[in-house]
């Protein structure tokens, strides 16, 4: 079982993924102390809930390989799972060992455990499809609208477990960075999101809704999280170069969305694009707190 373990987590879940899942909730919680007017003082204490992140991103991965399972055998056989390289059993018990894993890690204090048991009960709900599996599976949006949410929750966690060690907390100032989740929101649109000419019997939003309209949506999430970035730039006090530097290069991330708006072409995934964006965003905002 390890050697299988170690080929789904090789694939599925790699050493960058959670390197970034480590990265993404240190450089909030000292944007949410920032923006609390509290020094930025490094504590032991702000990498437990970055592990237990870590804990929730994997159990939702694992829940989706089975939630998934006969679509993948159709549209993705190389995959562990489908390729049956990995056994559900072994799944069930990695699944397993996330949720102990996310609950350890939040032992910190009542609410956090009570966080963690909701974030945990609604990524329950999400392996059951909320119990209307059937009406789910035949619309894309309700998916995104039922599942994604998850994020929210994500993000209320940290609120919580950020105040649970440090009483200086204002988490109604945390509230300001909470556009930034929208990152995600931008990825998990893009990734289903092709040129006319690749779509295939998956299901994309670039089926459902059109190419152009998908592209729209991301756009303005997009804009929705600059917003939120020049925020908190100006709450920073962020020297100005660093801003011009920053949106200069943020300009070229964005380009691609703005071409297949006009053309339908893409010289690289749109996944991609959001992935990248993520790493800088997160990475620029990471250096402002320190500026």
């Amino acid at each position: 079982m390890p050697s299988r373990l170690l080929i789904y987590l090789n694939e599925m879940f790699p050493l960058s993924n959670i390197i970034g899942s480590l990265l993404t909730t240190l450089t909030m919680q000292f944007i949410l102390l920032r923006l609390s007017g509290l020094p930025l003082e490094w504590n032991t204490m702000m990498i437990l809930p970055a592990l237990a992140q870590v804990s929730f991103s994997l159990l939702i991965r694992v829940m989706d390989e089975f939630k998934d399972y006969d679509d993948d055998l159709k549209n993705f056989p190389q995959r562990p799972l489908p390729s049956g390289r990995v056994l559900k059993s072994d799944l069930h018990v990695l699944g397993w060992m996330t949720v102990v894993s996310a609950l350890f890690f939040s032992a910190t204090s009542l609410e956090t455990v009570g966080w963690a048991l909701i974030v945990l009960a609604y990524s329950f709900l999400m392996l059951k499809w909320f119990f209307i599996e059937s009406t789910i599976r035949k619309s894309l949006p309700l998916a995104l609208l039922t599942h994604h949410p998850v994020v929210i929750l994500h993000f209320a966690y940290l609120l919580v477990a950020l105040g649970g060690w440090n009483p200086g907390f204002n988490w109604r100032e945390g509230i300001y960075a909470f556009p930034i989740v929208l990152l995600f929101t931008n990825w998990e649109i893009s990734r289903k999101i092709r040129m006319p000419e690749e779509e295939t019997a998956y299901t994309t939003y670039s089926k459902i809704w059109g190419p152009k309209a998908a592209a729209l949506i991301c756009l303005s999430l997009q804009l929705i999280v600059q917003a939120a970035v020049g925020f908190i730039f100006y709450r920073f006090q962020t020297p100005l170069y660093f801003v011009g530097i920053y949106y200069f290069f943020y300009l070229t991330l964005v380009y691609p969305y703005v071409n297949f708006l006009f053309t339908l072409k893409l010289t690289a995934t749109l996944k991609k694009m959001a992935e990248s964006q993520i790493l800088f965003v997160i990475g620029a905002l990471l250096i402002s707190c320190f500026l």
